[in-house]
């Protein structure tokens, strides 16, 4: 069940504020066709409908382009939450 502590087990390991959400673009609902992660709860996508999330890493040099999954109703609970 989740308390009121609800964060991703990503930023809960590092003990820090993670790039990827101050750098996010949008996110889309798409459908899993191969396995994903849920970057929330660390459980599987697959063959289902997910949000992705992209964000783009700019500097010096190359742009990196990171896709992140949620699950459906994980990312609703994120967004309530308002992350």
């Amino acid at each position: 069940m989740m308390g009121t502590g609800y964060q991703s087990k990503r930023l809960m390991a590092q003990g820090r504020d993670d790039w990827f959400y101050r750098k996010c673009l949008g996110w889309e609902l798409k459908f899993a066709v191969l396995p994903k992660r849920c970057d929330i709860t660390d459980n599987l996508i697959w063959l289902k409908h997910a949000y992705r999330g992209t964000a783009l890493l700019t500097g010096p040099g190359d742009n990196i382009v990171e896709h992140r999954w949620h699950d459906k109703n994980e990312h609703l609970i994120f967004k309530i939450k308002g992350n």
